[in-house]
């Protein structure tokens, strides 16, 4: 995958900003809706296999929904993904589910299903991923990643918020780990250690 943050204020052609969250289909940490041929996803990384995960997700989701009926989606960041095999491009949108000062997002954190991390989007991780490459040691992969990118030009990533406002929703993603640390909850859990640690979390 390649690519950079391209204007960070949403186009009429972006994914609704503003939908309310009871026409998504949710299955665990992923939505779609119908007539929408885009993929909606609560984390911004790790979204097919979270490498830390705590409980049960889809219930979580569930359960929020039924007590905000009226929450709304907030596109964050998306991500444009060619197959190779069958050269279809598929989008997939990062969102937060909001209801006032209320965050689904948030709450998963606080109650320790995922770490903060796991919300940081996908131009925070591809800026991850590209420091890693910077090591020598990793030449092979680098150039191998570097003819992927090559072969797919119309794949990239966009964050569809300003930055600023992704910032203060990181910082809100900071404190909620800090207090799921804190309360030693889900995934920060003493029976989760082994856990943490094989992922790579103290």
């Amino acid at each position: 995958m390649s690519g950079a943050a391209q204007s960070p204020t949403p186009s009429k052609t972006d994914p609704q900003s503003s939908g309310y969250a009871t026409a998504l289909r949710f299955q665990g940490i992923m939505a779609s809706r119908p007539g929408d041929h885009r993929v909606y996803v609560l984390l911004g990384s790790g979204f097919l296999r979270p490498p830390l995960a705590f409980g049960d997700p889809g219930l979580f989701v569930s359960d929020w929904q039924a007590a905000h009926p009226a929450a709304r989606i907030t596109p964050i960041s998306r991500a444009f993904w060619t197959n190779r095999i069958t050269r279809e491009t598929d989008e997939v949108v990062y969102i937060w589910v909001e209801d006032g000062e209320h965050s689904l997002n948030v709450d998963m954190v606080r109650a320790g299903l995922f770490p903060g991390g796991a919300m940081y989007d996908m131009i925070d991780n591809l800026k991850g991923l590209n420091r890693m490459l910077e090591d020598p040691k990793l030449a092979d992969l680098r150039s191998q990643i570097e003819k992927e990118r090559a072969a797919a030009p119309q794949d990239r990533i966009e964050r569809l918020i300003a930055d600023d406002d992704y910032e203060a929703r990181i910082h809100r993603i900071d404190l909620a780990e800090a207090q799921a640390r804190s309360k030693k909850r889900g995934v920060w859990s003493d029976p989760m250690k082994e856990d943490r640690q094989s992922a790579g979390y103290p």
